[in-house]
């Protein structure tokens, strides 16, 4: 057992953060491999459980552990590398980190383009358009958080596709699916506009962060083949857990 003593005003749970991230750091705690549940780490360090749930809630927001659903544990990560190429998606990314990729349809509904949205879709303003407001996982775990629109009077049917998902954590959800069953056999990447900001309270409880960190928020326009956009998305990433690669 470690006993710990508040020392030099550093509180007890950040001590154990920060002596669970020297064992990550050096290869002690194995990356992919789960750490000890709450109760043993309580045990190690002399604390409650209370304060080691702290602990925990602190590396996962600095992005060296992630909680997998419905588990009950943590796994240990690095910060995921999420690329971004004139056709690299979604699912991509993901497997190519060794991840399985979800997502799950938060909202659909049918408005009318605001004047930046009309701009980004060379449409009219007022033209109507579909929204979708989707969460993207890697096992399980959220990795952005984003809202969709797509110009209806292009894509009239892409409503009642998006919507025949449900609203449940699927991986059978891809954009080039979608695309494909409403004609578009190709698409690009047109342009990305890349910021950072502090999130919402919807993005800070959807991406299961603290509101206080930053996320990485992208606007992109993608194009069929003939060059006309097909969607403009509005996403927004973890700082901490996702370094976005641009493969130009």
């Amino acid at each position: 057992m470690q006993n710990l003593n508040e020392r030099d005003g550093v509180s007890l749970w950040r001590q154990i953060g920060d002596a669970l991230i020297r064992e990550i750091e050096s290869g002690e705690l194995e990356v992919e491999k789960r750490l000890p549940s709450s109760d043993s780490l309580a045990s190690r360090f002399g604390v409650n459980r209370h304060t080691v749930l702290k602990a925990i809630s602190h590396l996962q927001a600095e992005g060296y552990v992630r909680v997998q659903r419905g588990r009950g544990t943590y796994a240990v990560v690095n910060r995921m590398e999420y690329r971004i190429g004139p056709r690299r998606w979604f699912e991509e990314s993901l497997l190519q980190s060794k991840l399985m990729p979800s997502r799950t349809i938060v909202m659909t509904d049918d408005l009318s383009a605001s004047a930046e949205i009309a701009s980004s879709l060379r449409i009219a303003e007022g033209s109507p358009v579909f929204f979708l407001k989707i969460l993207g996982e890697a096992d399980g775990f959220p990795v952005n958080f984003g809202c969709h629109y797509f110009p209806l009077e292009r894509l009239p049917t892409i409503g009642d596709v998006f919507r025949s998902y449900g609203d449940k954590p699927t991986a059978d959800l891809s954009f080039t699916k979608v695309f494909n069953e409403v004609g578009v056999t190709d698409f690009r990447r047109k342009s990305v506009r890349i910021r950072s900001r502090l999130p919402s309270q919807e993005e800070a409880w959807r991406l299961r962060m603290p509101q206080t960190e930053q996320v990485i928020e992208t606007d992109v326009v993608n194009v069929d083949a003939q060059e006309t956009p097909v969607v403009f998305a509005n996403t927004c990433f973890c700082s901490s857990r996702v370094e976005l690669v641009l493969e130009l």
